[in-house]
């Protein structure tokens, strides 16, 4: 396929971003995604802790909540990478890359309890603090579909396989008195959920987000 018609679609594609970022942030808000309310919770056990008449497990109860800045999600760039010619001669289909950045940081609390149980001894202390994403990158590779005729080609799909997300997080946390030993612990505890389970739920909240603006901004058309 010529380079022409690659960088007729290219066009459009970059004609088109100012639209879907202004969208996108917007419906990020109004799924409630920033803030997001309650964003993972669980509880976990951290090991073993000598409380005197016996040795007890403590256990940690923790949740991650109101999370803000993700409506700063910014599509950076957005390019096609390759056109073929697609069942008929006028159909026109390919492959396209996304990039995308927060223009801001995520911020979201952490907040639980700590606590161990041997007889009648029962201590426990809350945990409160802070967890930071920064430099979160988001990659997804996508296909898109578009028509020719005589004066014009027009983009008509464009769909994204799951978004790719990376970032480095900061976990700090209030000191936990008699659980001090579990401080280490606790924050790689919740450092992880960060790399697994809460990046799986920033990729799953996105995704269909993005795919379907494209549905509702599309068909896109320029003269040739």
């Amino acid at each position: 396929m010529s380079n022409s018609i690659q960088g007729l679609l290219n066009s459009i594609i970059e004609s088109m971003l100012p639209k879907i970022n202004s969208v996108i942030q917007g419906v990020v808000k109004s799924n409630h995604l920033d803030p997001w309310g309650q964003v993972a919770h669980g509880t976990d056990n951290l090991g073993s802790i000598d409380l005197g008449p016996c040795n007890a497990s403590a256990i940690a109860n923790y949740n991650i909540k109101n999370m803000i800045g993700l409506s700063s999600l910014n599509i950076d760039q957005l390019e096609i990478t390759s056109v073929q010619q697609g069942a008929t001669p006028r159909e026109l289909v390919g492959t396209m890359n996304m990039t995308a950045s927060l223009k801001s940081n995520l911020n979201a609390q952490v907040g639980g309890s700590l606590e161990a149980k041997c007889g009648l001894e029962h201590p426990s202390i809350r945990i409160y603090g802070i967890a930071g994403i920064s430099g979160l990158r988001a990659t997804a590779i996508g296909t898109f579909n578009a028509s020719t005729d005589e004066n014009r080609v027009c983009i008509n799909t464009i769909t994204f396989s799951t978004v790719s997300i990376n970032y480095s997080t900061q976990v700090s946390l209030n000191e936990l008195g008699i659980f001090n030993v579990f401080s280490t612990p606790l924050n790689e505890m919740i450092a992880e959920l960060f790399k697994g389970q809460i990046r799986g739920a920033i990729s799953s909240a996105i995704t269909p987000i993005i795919n379907e603006e494209f549905k509702n901004l599309t068909p896109q058309c320029q003269s040739l």
